[in-house]
């Protein structure tokens, strides 16, 4: 079945959509309906890319809320040939957030939140340039800092087995690679009654103990991990790190310069934009299907956290659930079916749940 995506911005469904060029209009439908939408070929552009998995995200001049997501196929490449316009995307946004990066550069000190927001465009294209090496580098000094007086849990059973769902999860992108320098994706649990978990640069994920203990099943855990590795595969640390701290300041902590106290900035201010989410949360239900587990693990998790937030106003909600969409949005886009084996079998996840009582 196409996973092509709809979204009519009215709504936060997701229709698995079927495409087909018309004339001078391309017609959006799904296996049930013939037409959903019509959009006229000279009136589409192209808002960004998904370089992981291929995918390109359309939008409407006239109107900004629908999107289309197509991946690639016959129809798309017709769809780029009809107007070639379109394929000039990347130029445009390259040479744009450039600018964008330049301007505000240049500008030095200017209002706080004007600054704040012009920059996010051009972080996102200046991560993709960082090298990994680098990247590694700003990691450790991140790890360092957050786990310096925390306790890592050391339960061999629990590690065991959350090291092997961590495995059959990441993408060929991120496994290790000596030859390539790449590292492979370190994950840890540290004893903290909060649930929170935490990618950072260098490709390390931290899950908090509480989080295990908030979590009813593997599956939902495995929609965790699964949205923080995408959120690594896009590098989306890096970028936030870029975006929020600055390229000095990041350049700084990476070649050993001022240290600690822009690691302890970093942490305090570090964040994801709600576009970084959703692309996480998707690409998260991707890595389930394509290991083979089941994908509905992270909706689920969202309402359990929405029900706690409800009894609880005071309660913690983690970092990568603060930020928009919303829990019961989230939890509206990420449903899927039932399809797929459970991430982990009773007595794995038996081991996991006691990681930090197991010595």
């Amino acid at each position: 079945m196409s996973e092509d995506r709809y979204y009519d911005g009215q709504t936060a469904i997701a229709h698995r959509a079927i495409v087909e060029l018309q004339g001078n209009d391309l017609v959006v439908g799904t296996a049930d309906i013939a037409e959903l939408a019509r959009w006229p070929v000279a009136d589409m552009r192209v808002i960004d890319a998904n370089n992981v998995i291929g995918s390109l995200n359309f939008g409407r001049r006239s109107d900004p809320a629908p999107r289309l997501v197509l991946l690639d196929s016959a129809e798309r490449r017709k769809l780029l040939a009809t107007n070639p316009a379109l394929g000039e995307w990347k130029k445009r946004a390259l040479r744009r957030a450039l600018a964008i990066g330049a301007a505000w550069t240049l500008a030095g000190i200017v209002i706080a939140t004007g600054a704040y927001f012009g920059w996010r465009e051009g972080s996102a294209v200046v991560a993709q340039y960082v090298p990994k090496v680098w990247e590694q580098r700003l990691g450790a000094h991140m790890y360092q800092a957050i786990t310096k007086n925390l306790t890592i849990c050391e339960g061999a059973g629990g590690k065991d087995a959350l090291r092997a769902l961590v495995d059959r999860l990441t993408p060929p992108s991120l496994q290790k690679n000596v030859a390539a320098g790449q590292v492979g994706i370190t994950i840890d649990v540290i004893d903290i009654k909060l649930p929170n978990a935490l990618a950072m640069p260098g490709d390390h994920v931290l899950v908090t103990s509480g989080l295990l203990d908030m979590a009813t099943s593997p599956d939902m855990l495995a929609g965790v991990l699964a949205h923080e590795i995408g959120h690594l595969e896009l590098r989306h640390p890096t970028q936030s790190a870029i975006s929020n701290l600055g390229i000095s300041a990041t350049a700084s902590i990476i070649l050993g310069g001022s240290g600690a106290g822009d690691v302890a900035t970093l942490l305090t201010i570090m964040s994801y934009t709600r576009k970084m989410e959703r692309e996480a949360d998707l690409r998260g239900l991707e890595l389930l299907k394509t290991a083979g587990l089941r994908a509905d693990g992270m909706a689920t998790f969202f309402k359990l956290m929405e029900q706690e937030t409800a009894k609880d106003d005071n309660g913690f909600i983690p970092n990568w659930l603060q930020s928009h969409p919303g829990l019961q949005e989230r939890a509206e886009y990420t449903a899927t079916d039932t399809t797929g084996t459970t991430a982990m079998t009773d007595a794995e996840w038996q081991t996991v749940k006691e990681i930090c009582k197991t010595k």
